[in-house]
């Protein structure tokens, strides 16, 4: 009995949509699974120093924030040593010991005379401003 192959249109139609869909899953797989040569440009130290500054890289960046810390006074209170603090020339705000100030920048210590801060994992110590002199008045007597 001799094998005889009858084909309909819809059959032809469906192997033919079959290996084109069987070719795009290849050519696909080929061009995403080959690893691609890596065509970042190599910058400056100098530049990347000069783009640490933007807020957009700090939000997204694994690094401490740059803040500028002032102490205006350190006083014990119920909770513990309180320090008033003032972050980038903003309004005097008390902290806790251990409080975290701003990303990567955490109060470690509330010291007598000022305030120990770790940013990034180097400690340093913050002094508390002391006020100038005060002019001598002069003496009132009756």
């Amino acid at each position: 009995m001799p094998f005889a192959l009858r084909f309909s249109v819809p059959q032809v139609l469906q192997y033919a949509a079959l290996l084109v869909a069987l070719a795009g899953v290849g050519t696909w797989s080929s061009l995403l699974l080959t690893p691609a040569e890596s065509r970042t440009p190599t910058a400056a130290p100098q530049a990347l120093a000069a783009r640490s500054d933007s807020p957009a890289l700090q939000w997204f960046a694994n690094q401490p924030v740059q803040v500028d810390i002032k102490v205006s006074g350190v006083m014990a209170g119920a909770r513990g040593a309180v320090a008033i603090l003032s972050l980038n020339d903003g309004p005097p705000r008390s902290f806790l010991a251990g409080e975290r100030l701003t990303q990567g920048v955490q109060l470690v210590a509330v010291e007598a005379d000022g305030v120990l801060i770790e940013r990034g994992g180097q400690r340093s110590q913050v002094k508390v401003s002391k006020l100038p002199d005060s002019p001598s008045l002069p003496r009132l007597t009756r």
